[in-house]
């Protein structure tokens, strides 16, 4: 875990957070022509400042009017800890109670109150004003905090105060440096002679120039980022780490990104629009949230409109705690942890429009209509795996409930380390420590045919059973009602597979089969499935059979049509007698019902051919990412009438997964 920490100023406008700043680091943050005009702080400004023990933190400096909170929680979402700013000759105003509400609803757990301009007050207002802070920070998450009385023009206070943030910061947890980079982007503009630079605090992950980043959500017409350059308090460096303040110069024009978006590696982490979370309504509003409703969401350093549903009750009372959905209007990239902040459209009594916030439980997740029992506990016990996460005693079992609900929730998918990395707030090394104890106890079993960083490589026990069971009930009613056949067809086979098991990728299917069959509960015998205790009797097929699927096994993926297989038939076995058409339909019919043909449309192709294509095209995917119509056509060795609809029937068999005029193997973005 990194030991690098942020801190950030929160209060009223005009209560004195930039002047503070400026004398405790030397720094003046106000930076704009507008700003100096004006007398007050417009956009975030940073700094840095040493503390007594000789650490150097990071300085987030935030506007305190209440018309530019979105740039407030923008700035207030990558600090550790906050100095709450409270001018002593005005006290407690509105926008330091919404402040105090977005830094607790944002999971800030410690922090200093600055009381300042106590030099304008005399020393029984002072105590008045301590009195009122003591009763306003009453049950919020700065209750025991320090108040240090300060002034910036006799320099009272400027000494404890960094000793008193020094304290506040002690034992905090830190960032996670394994876990993949994310870089929530907080300012964007442009330096001569360098070019684009962005800005923010790096929450997790390592970054190092000569890596490429890609802004998520990606915008699909630009090509990865270069790092040119990283500079941490002002200093080039070359590698920055999980809790830095960092300044990246990109190589991508000023328009190619924007405040809110998320520097992230390229093609490991997606954006969410439809995302479970647990929600926290402020006591101040005026009313009960209706089950459903339609607010802004304040999202790491982005600002979104949300359609909320309550997922465990009708309506949530001031003051009250539940499980909700949020659907947003543009994604975001998130994962189970990150806070965020809801606010309204009008504002409530000397308070602002902040109504709630909350933690983001599960992203890329499956749209509710209506209360669901099981996924409330589900999500009950995923809130206190995300709580207990951050602290190191409880890391581990937290990593492996979070990996083992996530594996169940895939269901036949499965999880493989790639998928879990988007899904999950954690490294590689705690994941597959997570995977390892949860393979271990047998509540997810690793399917050895698949590797552990595709799709399937891990299915929770109880899927596992549900999927062994339902092969073997159907291979059984095969044998039943065809005991004299070699066995049943494994493509067919996995096609029959309906209800919850339908979409079953053939990788995963094949892999279950070869479980069964090292595990001696299944025999193969040539693409065949069968149960041990049924030994088949041999069976030949007649002449004709044998024949016309030889016909269809010579031609491949040049699918012949009914009417051209008499002539085919005279090439290749011209003693044999002609097969009249009729012969020949019941013969090609009996020839599909036992999966040895498939039929798409009007098309009949042998299953082998179609096996041998699939393996090729799986090949392809894994070693290109992305397969273009022209591409596929030149692997099926066939004209567009044959390409198209084999094209289609991968898509139905869920094996590829059409983007465009582009296909990719499904679960890969």
């Amino acid at each position: 875990m990194s030991a690098f920490r942020v801190i950030g100023t929160a209060g009223h406008i005009d209560h004195g957070k930039t002047s503070l700043v400026k004398a405790l680091t030397g720094i003046d943050t106000d930076r704009l022509k507008e700003e100096k005009q004006r007398g007050i702080t417009i956009e975030l400004g940073f700094a840095h400042l040493q503390l007594p023990a000789g650490t150097t933190v990071s300085v987030v400096d935030v506007p305190g009017h209440e018309r530019f909170i979105r740039t407030m929680v923008a700035g207030a979402v990558g600090i550790d800890t906050v100095i709450l700013v409270v001018a002593a000759d005005e006290g407690v105003m509105p926008q330091t109670r919404e402040h105090l509400d977005i830094c607790g609803l944002l999971g800030i757990r410690s922090g200093v109150v600055a009381l300042t301009k106590c030099d304008l007050v005399t020393a029984e207002l002072l105590d008045l004003a301590k009195q009122e802070l003591h009763e306003v920070l009453a049950g919020t998450f700065l209750a025991n905090s320090e108040i240090v009385p300060c002034s910036v023009k006799t320099g009272a206070g400027l000494t404890e105060l960094p000793a008193a943030i020094e304290r506040a910061l002690r034992d905090l947890p830190g960032r996670d440096e394994e876990a993949l980079v994310r870089l929530p982007v907080d300012r964007v503009f442009t330096l001569k002679g360098f070019g684009t630079v962005v800005t923010g605090t790096l929450w997790s992950g390592q970054l190092h120039v000569g890596d490429e980043l890609v802004s998520v959500p990606q915008r699909k017409t630009l090509p990865p980022a270069k790092v040119r350059g990283l500079h941490v308090h002002g200093l080039s460096v070359s590698s920055a780490l999980a809790g830095q303040r960092t300044a990246v110069n990109l190589s991508i024009p000023l328009t190619a990104i924007s405040r809110g978006e998320t520097l992230a590696i390229p093609e490991l982490l997606a954006a969410s629009s439809v995302m479970d979370v647990e929600l926290r309504y402020l006591p101040v509003t005026h009313s009960a949230l209706p089950r459903r409703s339609r607010l802004l969401v304040h999202l790491g350093t982005a600002q979104r409109l949300a359609n909320i549903t309550l997922l465990d009750r009708e309506q949530l009372e001031p003051g009250q705690t539940g499980f909700a959905q949020l659907a947003l209007a543009e994604p975001l990239c998130v994962l189970p942890g990150d806070r965020f902040v809801l606010r309204g459209f009008a504002p409530q009594k000397n308070h602002g429009t902040t109504l709630g916030g909350g933690t983001i439980l599960r992203n890329l997740a499956t749209p509710q209509r209506r209360k669901s029992p099981a996924l409330v506990e589900v999500l009950r016990t995923t809130s206190q795996s995300v709580v207990t996460l951050h602290d190191p005693k409880q890391r581990d079992r937290a990593a492996t409930t979070l990996t083992r609900l996530h594996i169940e929730r895939r269901t036949i998918k499965g999880s493989s380390l790639y998928e879990l990395q988007r899904s999950l707030p954690l490294g590689l090394p705690a994941l597959r420590r997570a995977v390892t104890a949860i393979t271990e106890t047998a509540a997810a079993i690793r399917l050895a045919d698949i590797p552990e960083t595709e799709e399937g490589a891990w299915l929770s026990h109880a899927v596992i059973q549900q999927l062994s069971q339902a092969i073997l009930e159907s291979v059984s009613a095969a044998q039943r009602s065809h005991p004299d056949s070699p066995g049943l067809a494994k493509e067919l086979l996995r096609t029959q597979l309906g209800g919850p098991l339908r979409g079953l990728t053939a990788r995963v299917f094949d892999a279950l089969c070869s479980k069964l069959v090292a595990e001696g509960t299944l025999i193969a015998e040539r693409e065949r499935l069968r149960l041990p205790m049924a030994v088949p009797t041999v069976v030949t097929d007649p002449p004709q059979v044998v024949a016309v699927l030889s016909v269809f096994l010579r031609v491949g993926l040049a699918a012949p049509r009914l009417e051209d297989l008499p002539a085919l038939l005279s090439q290749q076995t011209p003693a044999m007698p002609p097969i009249r058409i009729e012969d020949l339909k019941k013969i090609v019919e009996q020839l599909v019902r036992r999966g040895d043909l498939v039929r798409l449309k009007d098309l009949l192709f042998a299953r082998k051919a179609i096996v041998e294509l699939s393996d090729r095209l799986v090949a392809f995917l894994t070693l290109h990412r992305e397969i273009s119509p022209s591409q596929f056509k030149d692997l099926v060795a066939q004209s567009r009438k044959y390409s198209i609809p084999l094209a289609e029937y991968f898509d139905a068999q869920r094996l590829t997964l059409r983007v465009g005029d582009q296909r990719r193997l499904r679960g890969r973005t």
